[in-house]
């Protein structure tokens, strides 16, 4: 009871002092922070727990933004209890090599669902081939064309982004009235907010795997990663 009362009281003068100012007075005020302040001195572990409790909290809420935005293109079912989002650029080599592997699991793993995030860092190429690729949504070809564009080894000047895209079946006249939405650049700001949140200094690929990060192209910890959130999985399904 008192660990309640004292996270209660950590919020309720640290985080919300109006509403306080409004429910006690100046005496009460300043007699419940001596005695708040006088039980963290003697119980410093109560405020670890809450300080660790919050970060988690926070890392939840980061990652249910970063997982679930409905302006992304996904893959697999989506309820799918393994979610793997991938920040990339069409213009990094170590993102082609990833290909294979993200396609593989598209086949393979019903159970899982990837979410596709630009992040053009790279070159003016890589923000103008993913300006195309977002604004390519709308006509039902993204995948066909991320995996064009992805699979090229070229530079991606603007005759060869539209050729990609014609080939994937693109309207390529609409997709260019398209990229100048404001809400294509929007995306790519939220997708490079989301990335500096996860590692301050972000270069792709960069995997999340139900949360947890994978820097760069490393299939075998990709590997044990995914294995590691099937097993949690399949160990909260039989409830352990």
């Amino acid at each position: 009871m008192a660990r309640l009362l004292t996270a209660f009281f950590v919020f309720l003068f640290c985080l919300a002092p109006a509403a306080a100012a409004q429910t006690f007075n100046a005496q009460e005020q300043a007699e419940i922070r001596a005695l708040v302040r006088d039980y963290l001195v003697r119980n410093p572990d109560v405020l670890r727990e809450a300080l660790d409790a919050l970060q988690e909290r926070t890392e939840s809420e980061r990652w249910a933004a970063i997982r679930s935005d409905p302006r992304d293109f996904s893959i697999g079912p989506a309820d799918a209890p393994i979610v793997i989002v991938e920040f990339f650029d069409y213009r990094c080599g170590y993102c082609h090599a990833a290909l294979e592997w993200v396609t593989d699991l598209t086949r393979t793993r019903r159970d899982v669902r990837i979410v596709l995030k630009e992040l053009p860092i790279l070159s003016a190429q890589s923000m103008e081939a993913s300006r195309a690729a977002i604004a390519s949504m709308p006509q039902g070809r993204y995948w066909a064309f991320h995996q064009a564009l992805m699979g090229e080894r070229g530079d991606l000047t603007t005759e060869r982004i539209d050729a990609l895209a014609r080939r994937a079946g693109i309207d390529v006249a609409r997709m260019r009235r398209a990229m100048d939405n404001p809400d294509v650049i929007a995306l790519l700001e939220q997708n490079r907010a989301h990335a500096v949140n996860v590692v301050s200094n972000p270069a792709t690929p960069l995997f999340m795997i139900n949360g947890e990060i994978v820097s760069g192209y490393n299939r075998e910890l990709l590997e044990q990663r995914l294995r590691e959130a099937t097993q949690a999985v399949r160990e909260r399904r039989a409830g352990r």
